[in-house]
């Protein structure tokens, strides 16, 4: 396998793991955002860890449409 070949599949891998990993994330994020209608949400503390995982979760987003950027660029 030549270093083309190599970068391509490496590239697919990433992009197959981005698209794996986005669906489960989203769907958490969905369920965070529910939680903070709850009443329970109402607590500070609860509030303040519901508030920090949403955050965390944007963040992994933001990483997944990063990764979807990747390319292998033509050699040469």
């Amino acid at each position: 396998m030549n270093h083309e070949d190599r970068l391509n599949e490496i590239v697919n891998l990433v992009r197959r793991v981005r698209h794996d990993a986005n669906n489960p994330i989203t769907a958490a994020l969905g369920h965070v955002q529910l939680l903070l209608d709850e009443p329970a949400a109402q607590d500070p503390e609860v509030k303040e860890c519901l508030v920090i995982v949403e955050s965390e979760l944007r963040r992994l987003i933001e990483i997944m449409r990063q990764l979807n950027e990747v390319r292998a660029e033509p050699h040469g």
